[in-house]
């Protein structure tokens, strides 16, 4: 049984986007339609899937990461995950491509995607849902 070790991982990047493939031939990563903001003309807005791709090093032995979105004004957590992922050495680079589905933001404004390793907050993105005026919508659809 391996022991926990306090130290915390850095982070190289955390994204959100559409969708991440994975070229197995390659290991390569792709990430479709990177973004931080939604417009919407009705609320709840819905958001079928959304991907968080996310890179980490510097880490060492297990970790339990947890990825979820909370709203800014006070810090409510609308969905999250968690999961254990191993670091085999400080110096490997280990990924993680997280995909949520049915994402339900009740109001306008701002919200947050953080990252935690062991509970202790990592970092943040903010992501912006700004409520459109229909009429507004239909003028650029013409």
């Amino acid at each position: 049984m391996s022991r926990e070790c306090s130290c915390l991982p850095q982070v190289l990047a955390m994204i959100i986007c559409d969708t991440v493939i994975d070229d197995r031939i390659s290991n390569k990563k792709s990430l479709i339609g990177i973004f931080d903001a939604i417009g919407t003309t009705h609320l709840p807005c819905v958001i079928n899937e959304l991907h968080v791709y996310v890179t980490l090093t510097e880490g060492r032995g297990r970790k339990q990461i947890t990825i979820r979105c909370v709203k800014a004004a006070d810090n409510e957590v609308l969905f999250s995950t968690t999961q254990r992922i191993e670091f085999p050495d400080p110096l490997a680079v280990v990924e993680l491509n997280v995909g949520f589905c049915g994402c339900e933001f009740p109001e306008p404004g701002e919200y947050r995607f953080q990252l935690l390793v062991n509970d202790h907050l990592l970092t943040e993105r903010k992501f912006q849902v700004t409520l459109l005026e229909e009429a507004l919508v239909e003028e650029e659809v013409d």
